[in-house]
């Protein structure tokens, strides 16, 4: 009984597949333009067509200056103090997940929660060293 049991088991192990890492290729670089984008005033989502792919991401306002545009981070400050929480970080979370990317500061924090999804997605059109910084290390 033990020799049926045993071999029943190699049996299992041999068919079972062993688990493998899926690999995403997404072809997006500094030089891949996006001619399109949507940002709405007032909200967090911003999205953009870059080389033929649709990329979503989401915008916030903290109170880290990134100094220049394109400069990424893993994690963005806030401020308990509202009106400090003005710099504009960007990132993208589809098709991939990339850095924080930070656009630029504004006058206040609350022109900031206004105007940050929109120039999120306009920057990434017009700037190339944000979109390289937007396109690096990305993960799942």
């Amino acid at each position: 009984m033990k020799k049926h049991l045993l071999i029943a088991g190699l049996i299992c192990v041999a068919t079972i597949p062993p688990a493998m890492a899926v690999t995403k290729c997404v072809k997006l670089s500094s030089s891949t333009t996006c001619p399109d984008y949507s940002g709405a005033t007032g909200q967090s989502n911003w999205s953009a067509t870059c080389g033929g792919i649709s990329i979503q991401g989401v915008a916030f306002c903290g109170s880290q200056n990134g100094g220049s545009a394109g400069a990424t981070t893993d994690a963005v400050t806030t401020s308990s103090t509202s009106n400090d929480n003005k710099y504009c970080w960007c990132k993208m979370v589809s098709p991939a997940v990339s850095r924080w990317v930070f656009y630029s500061a504004n006058s206040s924090g609350g022109r900031c929660a206004d105007l940050c999804a929109y120039n999120c997605a306009s920057i990434a059109q017009f700037n190339a060293s944000f979109r390289s910084a937007l396109f690096s290390n990305l993960s799942d």
